[in-house]
Parts: C-alpha cells; sequence; structure tokens
C-alpha cells in the first residue's frame, strides 16, 4: 500500500512540479511582450516589376466546438473567432507548399508584414491566425496558449478545404503534402506543442522554424523529440536565450540553431527595425527551401549567410545522427 501512495505522490509532485514551470515561462513571456479583404474577396498586392507579385486575403474562421475565455477586452465566446492573414504569389502556376506562423504574447500578424511578404515571394502561401485571447486585441491571456494547438489544426483543416473550393482564391494553390510551421515566442511554445507534444501533435507539419521561443509543458501531455527538421533562431540578448540552448540538445537531427548576437526577443522577426532582420529572412526562407521545396543546396545557403558576418550570428547545426 505505501508504494503505491508513494507512487501517487510522486505523480502529484510531477504535476505540480510541471504546472510550476508553465507559469513561469507564462509569466516569463508575458513580461517581455509588453491590406484587408473580407473573406472569399479577390486577394489584393502589389510588387515591384522584379518581385513576384503578392495577394493577400483576410478570411476568418470560427470553431464553434471551442470555447474563449473572458479577458479584459473580450467577453467570454462559446466559440474560438480566428481572423486569418493569408499571403501567397498570385501567378504561381503550381501548388505550393504551406507555412503557417504563430505569433508571439500580445502579437499580431500585422507585426510580420515583412516576414510573411518575403516567404509569400519566395514561393510559400503564407497562413498566420490571430489568436483568440492572447494577441494585442484579444486580452493576451498567456495561459490561452494550451489551446492554440488547436487553433493551428483548425486553421489548417479550414485552409486544405479552401484548396479545393473553386471559389477560393486559395483553389489549387497548396500543396497539402508540404507543410511548415512557425511560432514566435510563446508562438514557438506553440510550436513545440503541436509538433512534438502528444497533447497536441498535428503529424501534416513537415518542418518547424522556434523563434525566440519557450519550451514548456502541456496538460496531459509528453515530449516526443522526433526527426522533425527543425530550426531554432535567438538572439543572445533575450532573457529568455537559454530556452534554446536548453532545447536544442534534446531535439533530434537533422536541427539547426542560429544565435542572433546581441539579438533581442521579438524585433529581429517582428516588422521593427534590427541588425538581424535581412539575415532571419534570408535563414528561414533557405530552410522551407530545403526541407520543403526539397533544394539540397539551400542548406549551404544558410551556412553561408552565418558565416558572412560572424560578429552578427553564429551557427550549430546537426545533420543526422551519430553513428551507434
Amino acid at each position: 500500500m505505501s508504494g503505491r501512495l508513494d507512487e501517487t505522490t510522486a505523480r502529484l509532485r510531477a504535476v505540480r512540479s510541471a504546472r510550476a514551470t508553465a507559469l513561469t515561462l507564462v509569466l516569463a513571456i508575458g513580461a517581455l511582450a509588453s491590406v484587408t479583404v473580407a473573406a472569399g474577396a479577390a486577394p489584393t498586392g502589389d510588387a515591384p516589376a522584379d518581385q513576384p507579385a503578392v495577394g493577400v486575403f483576410h478570411p476568418t474562421f470560427v470553431d464553434s466546438s471551442r470555447p474563449s475565455p473572458a479577458s479584459t477586452t473580450q467577453p467570454a465566446a462559446a466559440e474560438r473567432t480566428l481572423d486569418t492573414t493569408i499571403a501567397f504569389p498570385t501567378k504561381a502556376k503550381r501548388p505550393l507548399p504551406l507555412v503557417l506562423l504563430a505569433h508571439g504574447s500580445n502579437g499580431n500578424p500585422d507585426k510580420f508584414d515583412e516576414l510573411i511578404d518575403h516567404w509569400a515571394q519566395a514561393g510559400y502561401v503564407v497562413v498566420a491566425p490571430l489568436f483568440p485571447r492572447s494577441s494585442d486585441v484579444g486580452g493576451n491571456i498567456v495561459g490561452d496558449y494550451v489551446e492554440q494547438p488547436a487553433d493551428l489544426s483548425f486553421v489548417l483543416d479550414r485552409v486544405l478545404g479552401e484548396n479545393g473550393n473553386r471559389s477560393s482564391p486559395l483553389h489549387r494553390r497548396i500543396d497539402p503534402k508540404r507543410i511548415g510551421l512557425a511560432g514566435l515566442s510563446l508562438g514557438g511554445f506553440t510550436t513545440y506543442g503541436e509538433v512534438f507534444n502528444s497533447c497536441c501533435r498535428d503529424d501534416r507539419i513537415d518542418a518547424a522554424i522556434l523563434m525566440s521561443a519557450v519550451l514548456g509543458p502541456f496538460p496531459g501531455g509528453e515530449y516526443d523529440f522526433r526527426s522533425t527538421p527543425t530550426l531554432l533562431v535567438h538572439g543572445d540578448a533575450d532573457g529568455l536565450y537559454e530556452q534554446s540552448t536548453m532545447a536544442y540538445p534534446q531535439l533530434a537531427p537533422p536541427k539547426w540553431f542560429v544565435t542572433l548576437h546581441g539579438g533581442e526577443h521579438a524585433t529581429p522577426f517582428e516588422d521593427d527595425p534590427a541588425p538581424g532582420d535581412e539575415l532571419v529572412r534570408t535563414v528561414t526562407t533557405a530552410f522551407w527551401d530545403r526541407y520543403l521545396k526539397g533544394e539540397r543546396r539551400a542548406g549551404a545557403r544558410i551556412v553561408d549567410a552565418v558565416d558572412a558576418d560572424p560578429t552578427l550570428a553564429t551557427l550549430q547545426r546537426e545533420l543526422r545522427a551519430p553513428a551507434s
């Protein structure tokens, strides 16, 4: 009998420890996070003559199966409403890889206009939902991260459904077998859950980018760091930088880790100007090219971009598991 009590006590302590860890990370994230078209309408977007035209539209997807809690700016709701930004090159002649983008605490897809545009010009359909409660308009309930992997999977379901809809701007534009997911900060926390945690893993994700990401527990789930190609990008001036230094050894190859020297938490990724902006756009696009388009030479572009200025960034990578 005492053995069972000891086992039960140990489990309770583990649960409490996981909850405490999650709360600590949530509080840390919260401290750091201090062209529109109606759904179904034709996309808009102009580009210079030497760049692909990018169309952008903003559908709203509503998941009526899960509620949204009340926040300081929003009442409780019986559903989860996901206003979504979608960008894509308008003149593509074949189905393209899809990239999901998860914003951070107090975030918004409109803080990523430059990165979204760059990925779309490079030949990707980019899908960035506004999370119902962790955004700058939703009340920034950081603890709602536990629902966000399901938000991403729901949006992915709906967008892939649009791929077969003749009246949709996305009709036949998406290759459903080539899907990536990128997340910043709390969106990175969400990405870890979506890709690696049994709570909410979505096996459709083929590659992941974690930007200033936090690794923490999800209720009822366990991590399995299988070999999904992963790129970590994190600035060493960020107070949460050690989150990536601790996560990187746990990931299975192929994995890449770019450290931005002097890089802060969000500015290298959002539209605010930062020294690492161009590097981030280059390495993230090359990573997608390598693992979603299968361009083997794209890995060398990551190396070359980082090596071009060692004062700006350094690179770690492990592309194959060590021989046993």
